[in-house]
């Protein structure tokens, strides 16, 4: 048999309640609770996977059939491309940051004089970058600039950031601002655009320190071939298994903290809207899913984008044969609407 854990259940019950009455509006009407990284069942320091890298000079090379990526020492820079060839790279505007050591495909880089150091890492489906605040005197608010290609641009859209390239498709969605003290509790913490760079500031008046913050980066959401129809599912009704990236899996538990709604913050996000985009392209999906079924896929779709007990799993398996419910029902039958 297995348990759930106290702080899977502590995500389940704020969702659970948001239930009441069945009501899609009381859902998203609903906020969160989580208040510390431990009530989180997926740990967004520990439990993010970096991707395999190679060494080449002053330069940590990532590249796969989906994107390129480079992480440049000298320069603190990421450089990220995708498969359609939109790239953007970031960098912390501080000449005084230098390169420290890479653990284990974690890049660190480090102001000693400051008091701060910042984390390079290249996930699958994007890259993030974890600034690791020392003291109370250490800086609180940290400058990253974007290099976009011509023709894109850094959008903000109610209180998220992306970017847009010159035919106005989102090819990054940046994830909300989040922070923690050194006991997990989150603290407060936001973005600024001033033309193509964010500042990142922590507002902090405890005594926790050392203090850890996160830009996110996301761009492939969907890992496109590994998504397969399984046509002996459940005595041969099939069903469509779709594999998510790791980006944006992370980019989707910070919203369980910061959103007003977790419905609201996700379904509407840049984000969830280029996931079922990027499904709906998808050879499976169009062989299996007829126009009719969409809606109730889409809700499965979205339930287990904020259902901690489905949205780690890989794959997700989505059936077009359940029954057509609203997305408040899918939810309450875990996903699976009978």
């Amino acid at each position: 048999m297995k348990f759930i854990s106290l702080k899977v259940l502590s995500v389940i019950s704020f969702l659970s309640l948001s239930f009441t009455g069945y009501s899609t509006s009381s859902y998203a009407e609903s906020n969160s609770t989580v208040t510390n990284m431990d009530q989180l069942p997926y740990n967004l320091i520990e439990d993010v996977e970096v991707m395999d890298y190679q060494v080449q000079e002053n330069n940590i090379v990532t590249e796969t059939e989906n994107f390129t990526s480079n992480i440049n020492l000298d320069d603190n820079e990421i450089t990220y491309t995708d498969s359609e060839d939109n790239s953007v790279a970031i960098s912390i505007d501080d000449p005084d940051l230098k390169f420290v050591e890479n653990v284990d495909g974690t890049i660190v880089y480090e102001n000693e004089e400051e008091g701060y150091s910042v984390d390079n890492q290249i996930l699958d489906g994007g890259f993030r970058q974890l600034f690791s605040i020392e003291s109370e005197s250490s800086p609180k608010t940290y400058k990253i600039d974007l290099k976009l290609d011509e023709g894109s641009k850094l959008v903000e859209k109610n209180g998220l950031y992306f970017v847009e390239n010159s035919e106005g498709e989102i090819i990054f969605n940046i994830g909300k601002a989040w922070a923690i003290d050194s006991e997990g509790n989150f603290i407060e913490s936001s973005f600024k655009q001033e033309g193509d760079s964010l500042y990142q500031t922590i507002n902090y008046s405890g005594t926790n320190y050392p203090l850890t913050a996160d830009p996110l980066f996301c761009s492939d959401t969907i890992d496109n071939t590994a998504t397969k129809w399984n046509s002996s599912y459940n005595g041969g009704k099939g069903t469509l298994s779709v594999v998510t990236r790791t980006c944006t899996k992370t980019y989707i538990t910070a919203h369980w903290v910061l959103g007003p709604s977790v419905l609201t913050a996700i379904s509407q996000s840049s984000l969830m809207k280029d996931m079922w985009a990027e499904l709906k392209a998808d050879a499976s999906f169009k062989s299996h899913v007829s126009g009719s079924k969409e809606g109730r896929i889409k809700d499965q779709f979205i339930c287990h984008a904020v259902n901690p007990l489905t949205i780690y799993k890989s794959p997700w398996n989505l059936e077009p044969w359940r029954p057509d419910l609203s997305l408040a029902l899918t939810y309450k039958n875990k996903c699976n609407p009978e």
